[in-house]
Protein backbone atom coordinates (compact mmCIF):
# COMPACT_ATOMS: atom_id res chain seq x y z
CA UNK A 1 0.00 0.00 0.00
CA UNK A 2 1.33 3.41 -0.98
CA UNK A 3 1.18 6.39 1.36
CA UNK A 4 1.43 10.11 0.70
CA UNK A 5 4.41 11.82 2.34
CA UNK A 6 4.06 13.07 5.91
CA UNK A 7 4.39 16.81 5.35
CA UNK A 8 2.38 18.65 8.01
CA UNK A 9 1.89 22.38 7.51
CA UNK A 10 3.39 24.21 10.45
CA UNK A 11 0.14 26.12 10.96
CA UNK A 12 -2.19 23.12 10.98
CA UNK A 13 -3.25 21.16 14.10
CA UNK A 14 -0.53 18.80 15.25
CA UNK A 15 -0.96 15.18 14.19
CA UNK A 16 -0.60 14.06 17.82
CA UNK A 17 -4.04 15.40 18.75
CA UNK A 18 -2.83 17.93 21.32
CA UNK A 19 -4.97 20.71 19.84
CA UNK A 20 -1.89 22.88 19.33
CA UNK A 21 -0.52 23.86 15.97
CA UNK A 22 2.26 21.67 14.65
CA UNK A 23 4.75 24.54 14.97
CA UNK A 24 3.96 24.89 18.67
CA UNK A 25 3.94 21.15 19.38
CA UNK A 26 5.76 18.27 17.66
CA UNK A 27 7.28 20.64 15.09
CA UNK A 28 8.51 23.23 17.58
CA UNK A 29 11.97 24.74 17.29
CA UNK A 30 12.18 25.42 21.04
CA UNK A 31 15.41 24.28 22.70
CA UNK A 32 13.60 22.91 25.74
CA UNK A 33 10.91 21.01 23.85
CA UNK A 34 9.86 17.47 24.67
CA UNK A 35 10.43 14.61 22.20
CA UNK A 36 7.77 14.57 19.46
CA UNK A 37 4.78 12.28 19.78
CA UNK A 38 5.85 8.67 19.16
CA UNK A 39 9.49 9.15 20.12
CA UNK A 40 10.03 7.53 23.51
CA UNK A 41 13.18 8.33 25.47
CA UNK A 42 14.02 6.43 28.65
CA UNK A 43 17.18 7.57 30.36
CA UNK A 44 19.31 5.20 32.45
CA UNK A 45 17.51 2.11 31.20
CA UNK A 46 20.84 0.29 31.28
CA UNK A 47 23.18 0.76 34.22
CA UNK A 48 26.52 2.50 33.85
CA UNK A 49 28.32 -0.71 34.82
CA UNK A 50 26.49 -2.79 32.20
CA UNK A 51 27.27 -0.16 29.55
CA UNK A 52 30.97 -0.24 30.47
CA UNK A 53 31.07 -4.02 30.20
CA UNK A 54 29.46 -4.07 26.75
CA UNK A 55 31.74 -1.30 25.48
CA UNK A 56 34.86 -3.00 26.85
CA UNK A 57 33.89 -6.15 24.96
CA UNK A 58 33.06 -4.20 21.79
CA UNK A 59 36.44 -2.46 21.86
CA UNK A 60 38.19 -5.84 21.77
CA UNK A 61 35.95 -7.31 19.05
CA UNK A 62 36.21 -7.28 15.28
CA UNK A 63 33.74 -5.32 13.16
CA UNK A 64 32.51 -5.21 9.56
CA UNK A 65 31.13 -2.38 7.42
CA UNK A 66 27.37 -2.48 6.95
CA UNK A 67 25.24 -2.23 3.82
CA UNK A 68 21.71 -0.95 3.22
CA UNK A 69 18.58 -2.55 1.75
CA UNK A 70 18.41 -2.30 -2.05
CA UNK A 71 14.73 -1.44 -2.69
CA UNK A 72 15.04 -1.98 -6.44
CA UNK A 73 16.23 -5.59 -6.23
CA UNK A 74 14.49 -6.66 -3.02
CA UNK A 75 11.30 -8.68 -3.27
CA UNK A 76 8.72 -10.09 -0.87
CA UNK A 77 10.69 -13.33 -0.90
CA UNK A 78 14.21 -11.94 -0.62
CA UNK A 79 15.86 -8.82 0.81
CA UNK A 80 18.95 -7.68 -1.11
CA UNK A 81 21.61 -5.45 0.42
CA UNK A 82 24.06 -3.05 -1.23
CA UNK A 83 26.93 -0.75 -0.27
CA UNK A 84 25.96 2.91 0.02
CA UNK A 85 28.19 5.89 0.88
CA UNK A 86 25.28 7.40 2.81
CA UNK A 87 25.87 4.83 5.54
CA UNK A 88 29.25 4.77 7.24
CA UNK A 89 28.70 2.30 10.06
CA UNK A 90 30.39 -0.84 11.40
CA UNK A 91 28.72 -3.83 12.99
CA UNK A 92 30.60 -5.26 15.97
CA UNK A 93 30.89 -9.00 16.47
CA UNK A 94 29.18 -9.49 19.84
CA UNK A 95 28.29 -13.17 19.40
CA UNK A 96 29.70 -14.00 22.83
CA UNK A 97 27.03 -11.75 24.36
CA UNK A 98 24.16 -12.53 21.96
CA UNK A 99 21.97 -14.30 24.53
CA UNK A 100 22.31 -11.34 26.87
CA UNK A 101 21.54 -8.84 24.10
CA UNK A 102 18.47 -10.85 23.06
CA UNK A 103 17.26 -10.85 26.66
CA UNK A 104 17.66 -7.07 26.86
CA UNK A 105 15.54 -6.48 23.76
CA UNK A 106 12.91 -8.94 24.94
CA UNK A 107 12.69 -6.98 28.18
CA UNK A 108 12.21 -3.73 26.26
CA UNK A 109 9.51 -5.32 24.11
CA UNK A 110 7.45 -6.68 27.00
CA UNK A 111 7.98 -3.80 29.41
CA UNK A 112 7.63 -0.81 27.10
CA UNK A 113 6.76 -1.51 23.47
CA UNK A 114 3.82 -3.88 23.78
CA UNK A 115 2.00 -1.66 26.33
CA UNK A 116 2.69 1.49 24.32
CA UNK A 117 1.47 0.07 21.00
CA UNK A 118 -1.36 -2.03 22.55
CA UNK A 119 -0.23 -5.07 20.57
CA UNK A 120 1.87 -8.17 21.04
CA UNK A 121 5.16 -8.54 19.25
CA UNK A 122 5.52 -11.33 16.70
CA UNK A 123 9.32 -11.15 16.59
CA UNK A 124 12.29 -8.84 16.89
CA UNK A 125 15.33 -8.82 14.67
CA UNK A 126 18.54 -10.14 16.20
CA UNK A 127 20.02 -7.14 18.01
CA UNK A 128 23.50 -6.01 17.14
CA UNK A 129 25.94 -3.34 18.21
CA UNK A 130 26.83 -0.53 15.80
CA UNK A 131 30.12 1.31 15.90
CA UNK A 132 30.52 4.88 14.63
CA UNK A 133 34.08 6.22 14.45
CA UNK A 134 34.99 9.79 13.34
CA UNK A 135 33.15 10.50 10.11
CA UNK A 136 30.67 7.70 10.77
CA UNK A 137 27.04 8.56 10.13
CA UNK A 138 23.80 7.32 8.57
CA UNK A 139 21.97 9.55 6.09
CA UNK A 140 18.28 10.38 6.64
CA UNK A 141 16.21 7.21 6.23
CA UNK A 142 13.07 5.35 7.26
CA UNK A 143 13.53 1.88 8.71
CA UNK A 144 10.56 0.15 7.07
CA UNK A 145 9.52 2.19 4.03
CA UNK A 146 10.92 3.26 0.67
CA UNK A 147 9.88 6.27 -1.37
CA UNK A 148 9.11 5.87 -5.07
CA UNK A 149 10.83 8.91 -6.65
CA UNK A 150 8.44 8.84 -9.62
CA UNK A 151 5.22 9.06 -7.61
CA UNK A 152 6.57 10.62 -4.43
CA UNK A 153 4.71 8.03 -2.36
CA UNK A 154 5.97 5.68 0.34
CA UNK A 155 5.56 1.90 0.48
CA UNK A 156 6.35 -0.50 3.28
CA UNK A 157 9.12 -2.85 2.18
CA UNK A 158 10.21 -4.41 5.49
CA UNK A 159 8.12 -5.84 8.34
CA UNK A 160 9.44 -3.44 10.91
CA UNK A 161 6.88 -1.63 13.06
CA UNK A 162 9.04 -0.30 15.89
CA UNK A 163 12.69 0.74 15.89
CA UNK A 164 14.77 0.72 19.05
CA UNK A 165 18.18 2.07 19.99
CA UNK A 166 20.07 1.55 23.22
CA UNK A 167 23.10 3.82 23.56
CA UNK A 168 26.09 2.34 25.34
CA UNK A 169 28.59 5.14 25.83
CA UNK A 170 29.45 8.82 25.87
CA UNK A 171 32.83 10.52 25.53
CA UNK A 172 32.47 11.38 21.83
CA UNK A 173 31.43 14.55 20.01
CA UNK A 174 28.77 14.69 17.31
CA UNK A 175 26.75 11.56 16.69
CA UNK A 176 23.35 12.98 17.65
CA UNK A 177 20.07 11.40 16.54
CA UNK A 178 17.93 13.76 14.43
CA UNK A 179 14.26 13.27 13.51
CA UNK A 180 14.09 15.30 10.35
CA UNK A 181 10.31 15.75 10.05
CA UNK A 182 10.12 17.17 13.56
CA UNK A 183 13.27 19.33 13.65
CA UNK A 184 14.22 17.40 16.77
CA UNK A 185 17.76 16.42 17.71
CA UNK A 186 18.61 14.15 20.63
CA UNK A 187 22.11 13.83 22.05
CA UNK A 188 22.57 10.19 23.17
CA UNK A 189 23.60 9.31 26.71
CA UNK A 190 25.03 6.05 28.01
CA UNK A 191 22.17 3.77 29.04
CA UNK A 192 19.53 5.73 27.11
CA UNK A 193 16.77 3.73 25.41
CA UNK A 194 14.93 5.25 22.43
CA UNK A 195 12.11 3.66 20.46
CA UNK A 196 9.70 4.95 17.81
CA UNK A 197 7.55 3.78 14.85
CA UNK A 198 9.61 2.59 11.89
CA UNK A 199 7.59 4.37 9.17
CA UNK A 200 8.61 7.43 7.17
CA UNK A 201 7.08 9.92 9.60
CA UNK A 202 10.02 9.08 11.82
CA UNK A 203 12.78 9.42 9.24
CA UNK A 204 15.98 9.94 11.16
CA UNK A 205 19.65 10.67 10.71
CA UNK A 206 22.64 9.54 12.73
CA UNK A 207 24.68 12.73 12.52
CA UNK A 208 28.43 12.40 11.90
CA UNK A 209 30.69 11.57 14.81
CA UNK A 210 33.41 14.20 15.05
CA UNK A 211 35.71 12.67 17.65
CA UNK A 212 35.71 9.45 19.64
CA UNK A 213 33.62 6.35 19.00
CA UNK A 214 29.89 5.85 19.50
CA UNK A 215 28.40 2.42 20.31
CA UNK A 216 24.67 1.65 20.12
CA UNK A 217 22.57 -1.50 20.30
CA UNK A 218 19.83 -1.67 17.64
CA UNK A 219 16.85 -3.88 16.82
CA UNK A 220 13.50 -3.70 15.04
CA UNK A 221 10.22 -5.18 16.22
CA UNK A 222 7.36 -6.63 14.17
CA UNK A 223 3.97 -6.40 15.87
CA UNK A 224 1.29 -9.06 15.36
CA UNK A 225 -1.62 -6.97 14.09
CA UNK A 226 -0.15 -5.07 11.11
CA UNK A 227 -0.38 -6.94 7.80
CA UNK A 228 2.95 -8.36 6.69
CA UNK A 229 4.55 -7.35 3.38
CA UNK A 230 7.25 -10.04 3.19
CA UNK A 231 6.64 -13.69 2.43
CA UNK A 232 8.37 -14.76 5.63
CA UNK A 233 10.11 -13.37 8.68
CA UNK A 234 13.74 -12.30 8.16
CA UNK A 235 16.43 -14.86 8.90
CA UNK A 236 17.49 -12.74 11.86
CA UNK A 237 14.01 -12.87 13.45
CA UNK A 238 13.71 -14.03 17.06
CA UNK A 239 10.11 -15.04 17.62
CA UNK A 240 8.21 -14.26 20.79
Amino acid sequence: MQEKPFQPDRREPCFCGSGLRFKHCCGSFADDRKPPHGVHVIRDFLSAEACKQFVASAEKSTSTWLKVVDPERSTAAKTVYMSDPRRVTERVDMNAHQTELNRLVQQVVHRFIEPEFADKAAWFEKPHVLKYTPGGYYHMHADSQHMDPQTGTWSKTLDRDVSMLLYLNEGYSGGALRFDNFHYTLQPEAGMLVFFPSDHRYMHTALPVATGTRYALVSWIALKMPAKVCAQAPSSAIRL
